[in-house]
């Protein structure tokens, strides 16, 4: 027999591996967390040590090589993939198309991969050394004997999984993250990376429900017409049901307090408007001279100081769904896409509808990207994108193409009526990538830009947004011409901060360290009307608080419970909540993965536990409201 030493290969390649990405990536290393990453890696080292000695020499080889080039290709991709979106690609958005979107700006991943150079060499020159020792490694046949002492290790590592499962209580403990949590970089941080990559494929065949954890409240919160909220009776809906997590999220809804009108409640009853979702907006792209109407706009009206907007794992997408519907989106899935065979009652375009709105959603990119043919018809919107009508009224064959001429070709379609009009566009121009020999919004726009003392990228950047800022001059002369612009109030919200920048690249303009973890999603969000007095916002504010605001400022009738995010302007907390539940607000902000918070201002010894607590639920009563179709429990 022949000898055989893959245990040794595969313990050093696992670990490795994951230490890489731990240290790399989660930047959580000296911690319990890292010993606990090594402990869940024993199993599957004991696997494919016996996979790839059970055969001929031949075999054993060939499986080896395969499988050692899939795992680092696989965490190199992760890594890859996590400078884009701060969060692991799952099965499903590689089934799904999600990735695709990564692959189309392939320049872009070549920049991430150079940048980041130091990594791939941390992986490769071991691999190199090993190459080149090869003859030192043993690929024969292992006998019974050896078996056994590999199933021995493994029962071992299986019980000290199962010690570390039951000792940990914590809120976000490894056994809640495999069992009851989707939380895909949380999960990493203590199982490590190949663990969550099984549990993931084993989620996408077999299915995955959150396991709603709500804690027990008592105090029912009756209807009031103080309160921004509908009529329900939670009493009746809870006796009635049979479906113990309905029934729990009938007692949850209860339970929440609802936000009180305000002094800013119906000022734009039945008055129009816009809301903007702007691809990759920044604060750092408003300029006095170069962008002169969004630094108008974001400077005037409701100012909102501390405004964040969290990158999701599906980027554009996650942050259109967070926009439209006040609900978190689901990790591992692409929510709004799920959404459009949902009862969504509550969301932009229907609600509008519902009262007698001309509803209508513009996007100058292919009209069926992330399947928006689909969802935004569902949401109550007539759509229009390049490919089902807006090529026929403006030039779709640029990359990225013109938001002014978006808008300019657009805007008669809603105007020229006596209904009043809600309208959603959701923007390109501002698209990676940043330079100024693929990017058409920048190369047109080059000239404004050509005085800024910043990197080339970073002009690209401000030139592409130039063509928004020239899109909001257009449409607000073109408002006030007609006389509608006194009546009508434009939103402009981020899908997500520019990930096509680096934060170091941002800071080249920003007031804040983009560097910081939190601070990279701080920005700007604009409610302008040329009526509004200029009203300064200091607390948190999110992109899921975007809808009840809106709601409130219309007067529309609503049930502030029922959505995931608060009137901005009412006097209820803001909390802008991460992808991996770390947390922003008022007070400080909590960093889920070290389970550390940098406090702003004293709090109570409970405060952490409470937010964590109420983060978590919203998470998962968001992730309930999809899978269970929640709201058509509610009669709508």
């Amino acid at each position: 027999m022949k000898k055989n030493n893959m245990i040794l290969w595969w313990s050093f390649w696992l670990v490795f591996l994951e230490l890489v990405y731990k240290v790399f990536i989660i930047k959580n290393f000296f911690t319990w967390t890292t010993f606990s990453v090594i402990l869940f890696t024993i199993p599957w080292i004991i696997i494919l040590t016996i996979v790839t000695s059970i055969f001929n020499e031949k075999i054993n080889k060939i499986i080896n090589i395969l499988l050692t080039s899939f795992l680092i290709i696989l965490t190199l991709a992760q890594i890859v993939y996590y400078n884009f979106y701060s969060s692991m690609f799952s099965f499903f958005s590689l089934t799904g198309g999600g990735t695709g979107q990564v692959f189309q700006f392939y320049t872009m991943i070549i920049e991430v991969i150079l940048r980041i150079w130091y990594i791939f060499a941390i992986v490769l020159i071991p691999l190199i050394v090993v190459f080149v020792f090869k003859n030192k490694i043993k690929y024969g046949r292992i006998n019974y004997k050896g078996l056994i002492t590999y199933f021995i290790i493994f029962i071992f590592s299986i019980v000290g999984i199962f010690i570390e499962l039951n000792v940990d209580k914590s809120l976000y403990s490894t056994k809640r993250l495999i069992n009851d949590t989707y939380s895909s970089m949380l999960t990493i941080n203590k199982t490590g990376l190949l663990t969550m990559e099984i549990l993931d494929l084993y989620r996408y065949f077999f299915g995955f429900s959150e396991n709603i954890v709500i804690e027990e409240k008592y105090d029912v919160y009756k209807y009031d017409e103080k309160y921004n909220m509908l009529n329900i009776n939670f009493e009746k809906l809870i006796n009635s049901e049979k479906d113990v997590d309905i029934k729990k999220m009938h007692k949850y809804f209860s339970t929440i307090e609802p936000s009180n009108k305000n002094q800013y409640t119906g000022i734009f009853k039945g008055k129009n408007i816009i809301l903007i979702n702007a691809e990759s907006f920044d604060i750092t792209a408003i300029d006095k001279n170069i962008t002169p109407t969004l630094y108008k706009m974001v400077n005037n009206g409701f100012v909102f100081n501390n405004y964040y907007q969290p990158l999701y794992p599906i980027s554009t997408f996650d942050g259109e769904y967070m926009n439209l519907t006040s609900l978190i989106p689901k990790e591992g899935v692409w929510s709004l896409r799920v959404s459009s065979d949902k009862v969504m009652p509550f969301v932009y375009g229907n609600v509008f509808k519902k009262i007698g709105y001309n509803t209508h959603a513009y996007h100058n990119h292919v009209y069926n990207f992330y399947e928006r043919e689909q969802t935004h018809p569902k949401m109550g919107f007539d759509y229009m994108a390049c490919g089902n009508g807006l090529e026929k009224v403006m030039n779709c064959n640029n990359w990225p193409n013109s938001d002014y001429e978006m808008i300019k070709s657009t805007v008669d379609f809603y105007t020229n009526n006596n209904n009043p009009f809600a309208v959603y566009y959701m923007t390109v121009s501002g698209h990676l990538n940043y330079n100024f020999k693929e990017n058409a919004m920048s190369i047109k726009n080059k000239e404004s830009v050509s005085s800024l003392n910043y990197s080339n990228k970073m002009k690209s950047y401000i030139a592409a947004n130039k063509e928004l800022d020239l899109a909001m001059e257009y449409l607000i002369n073109y408002l006030d011409n007609k006389k509608l612009l006194d009546d009508t109030l434009i939103v402009i919200s981020p899908d997500h901060y520019p990930y096509g920048l680096t934060c170091d690249e941002l800071n080249e303009i920003s007031d804040n360290d983009r560097c910081n973890k939190f601070e990279l999603y701080h920005t700007s969000l604009i409610m302008y009307n040329p009526d509004i007095k200029k009203t300064e916002v200091n607390k948190v504010v999110s992109g899921i608080d975007i809808l009840p605001t809106i709601f409130n400022l219309f007067g529309i009738e609503y049930d502030s419970r029922l959505l995931m995010g608060v009137d901005a302007l009412s006097d209820k907390e803001g909390i802008a909540i991460l992808s991996d539940r770390s947390w922003i607000s008022d007070y400080g902000t909590y960093d889920s993965i070290s389970n550390k918070f940098s406090s702003k201002k004293r709090v109570n010894d409970d405060y952490v536990d409470r937010i964590n607590n109420i983060v978590s639920e919203k998470v998962s009563v968001s992730s309930a409201i999809l899978e269970k179709n929640y709201y058509k429990k509610l009669g709508y």
